[in-house]
Order: structure tokens, then C-alpha cells, then sequence
């Protein structure tokens, strides 16, 4: 957890591969069908679909499928991109409405996570280090506080606190107006904080990031 909400932080810094999602040229000739430049984009463009996916939708047994379906969007819808240099929030809308269109299909998140079942038999046929082991508790159980959360709330934390993105960027990406995009951010994160203040697995981290 204290990764994730520190990444906040940092989200939309550009380092690296992470350069191409603000390469003008690149996504101009990518939009205009290059062959070569899409498949770099592709590349630059992966690494983001799947954190925002993993976040946004949960580690579920289909994640990897709606992941594809984002990419695949994506790229189908590139020629309607207005400017390139909004590429990255508009990458970023449409790989949001794939989550929640996705999601409305498996009974309005009635099922957001992995079984039980299938947890525990995951956990104890994979070899794990300790520490991933503590990380992949960490993850599953802030999901389950996640899933407690109404949908658009949610999203609105999401973006805010693992994405870095300020009211106006929120109100764009969701559709709404600003001030609705601040109400909801608000009451998501003051859920979410009451939920994880009541566990005990998120006592000692959340006095780390929030002293």
C-alpha cells in the first residue's frame, strides 16, 4: 500500500519506454496507420493498460483478457485521436470504459475478485518469496476494501491516489463535472481510508504515508 499511494506522486512522470506516450511524432504516424510505429507504441503503451487494468479492475481470472480488449481498443479508435499530445488521457478514457463496460457484464461487479477457493490454491502452487507473498495479501485484501466502494467513487480514488490525477483530469476521464469529480474523489478516499484504518494489515503502513 505504501507504494501504491507514493506512486501518486510519480504516476505520470515519464521514464523511459514511458517516453513514446508523449512522443508526438511517433503517436502522429502510429494514429496515421505506420506499421512500426504502432508496434512501439504498443510497447510503450502495455506497461500502463495492465497497472490501470490490475488497479482499476482487479486480479481477476479474466484480467489478462480485458487487458487485450483495452489494447485492441485502443488501437482501433487511434485514427479519432484528436491531438497527440492529449494521447496519454485519452488512452486512458478509453481503457477506464473497457473496465467498467467489462465489469457491467459480470453482474455489475457482483464478482470483482478471485474466488477464495482459487486463492488459496494459487497461493500454495506457485513458489513465492515471502515478500511477494505479503505483497499479493496486501493487493487482494485493498481490493477487497476497493470492491466495497461504490463504482464511480472508486474510480474517482483510483485515479486520484495511484494515478496522480487532479479534479479537472478526473471530471475529463469520468465524464462529469469538476465539482462532481471532487465530491466523489473525496468520499472514495475517505471510504477507503476508513475501511484500511480497520484493518489490521493496513495499520502500520498507513502510519508510515499518513503520520
Amino acid at each position: 500500500m505504501t507504494a501504491t499511494i507514493h506512486q501518486s506522486r510519480t504516476a505520470r512522470e515519464p521514464s523511459g519506454s514511458q517516453k513514446s506516450l508523449f512522443d508526438t511524432p511517433l503517436i502522429e504516424r502510429a494514429a496515421e496507420g505506420d506499421r512500426a510505429a504502432r508496434e512501439q507504441l504498443a510497447a510503450a503503451c502495455l506497461p500502463r493498460v495492465r497497472r490501470i487494468v490490475g488497479i482499476g479492475y482487479g486480479p481477476k481470472d479474466d484480467m489478462d483478457d480485458v487487458v487485450q480488449i483495452a489494447m485492441v481498443t485502443v488501437f482501433r479508435d487511434l485514427s479519432q485521436l484528436r491531438s497527440a499530445a492529449g494521447f496519454r488521457a485519452w488512452m486512458d478514457t478509453v481503457v477506464w470504459n473497457v473496465i467498467r463496460s467489462h465489469g457491467r457484464r459480470r453482474s455489475r461487479f457482483a464478482s470483482l475478485f478471485i474466488p477464495a477457493e482459487q486463492e488459496i490454491v494459487e497461493a500454495h502452487t506457485r513458489p513465492m518469496e515471502e515478500g511477494a507473498i505479503i505483497h499479493r495479501e496486501l493487493f487482494f485484501r485493498l481490493h477487497r476494501h476497493l470492491s466495497g466502494i461504490g463504482e464511480k467513487k472508486r474510480m474517482a480514488a483510483v485515479l486520484s491516489l495511484c494515478f496522480g490525477y487532479v479534479d479537472s483530469e478526473i471530471a475529463d476521464l469520468m465524464g462529469c463535472s469538476v465539482e462532481a469529480a471532487k465530491k466523489r474523489t473525496q468520499h472514495g478516499r475517505r471510504e477507503l481510508f476508513e475501511r484500511l484504518r480497520r484493518d489490521p494489515a493496513y495499520v502500520d503502513l498507513l502510519a508510515e504515508v499518513m503520520p
